[in-house]
């Protein structure tokens, strides 16, 4: 299965080399097991509450990115709410079927006033993994951050051609 990702600093797409963004995507997944054990082992290791746990941990350490996808004219538009980051802060990697973004906002903010000195410092992350309803072709996809929307449009494939549907249809009877 091809995989490609689209470079949200450049809006546009590019084949992912290496593992770095899976072995991202891992330490998310890490940190929210984590978390979610660490809920588990406060309310005294009583089982049956794993989902909620996890949906507690998740809601803890990440932000929620709405997702809305729509079809039209055989492509398929994926727009998803990342308000507050920037193009260079997030990833996006697209496959035939689905669709991973990740990403980290740190802001830092330093006041002085008279003698008292206030330093803050505060980080947002994103991570969403979802299956695509329709399969998509990731190397003819293309990405847009607008106000905080990011948007991908990534056409379907191509049908099989009528002559190739004849074949299949003999093979199967």
């Amino acid at each position: 299965m091809k995989t490609q990702s689209i470079s949200a600093r450049k809006i546009s797409v590019q084949p992912r080399t290496g593992s770095s963004f899976w072995e991202e995507a891992d330490q998310f997944i890490r940190s929210i097991e984590k978390r979610a054990y660490e809920l588990f082992e406060t309310r005294g290791r009583v089982p049956g509450h794993d989902w909620e746990d996890w949906f507690r941990a998740e809601t803890e350490l990440l932000k929620p990115v709405t997702v809305d996808i729509t079809e039209e004219d055989g492509i398929v538009s994926i727009r998803a709410e990342v308000p507050g980051f920037k193009s260079d802060e997030l990833e996006i990697n697209l496959e035939p079927e689905r669709l991973t973004i990740q990403g980290m906002h740190q802001s830092e903010k330093e006041e002085m006033e008279e003698k008292t000195y206030v330093s803050e410092s505060r980080s947002r992350q994103i991570f969403r993994t979802l299956q695509l309803p329709v399969s998509v072709v990731p190397e003819k996809a293309e990405a847009a951050l607008k106000e905080g929307v990011l948007e991908i449009k990534a056409p379907r494939p191509a049908e099989a051609k009528p002559q190739e549907e004849k074949k299949m249809k003999l093979a199967a009877a």
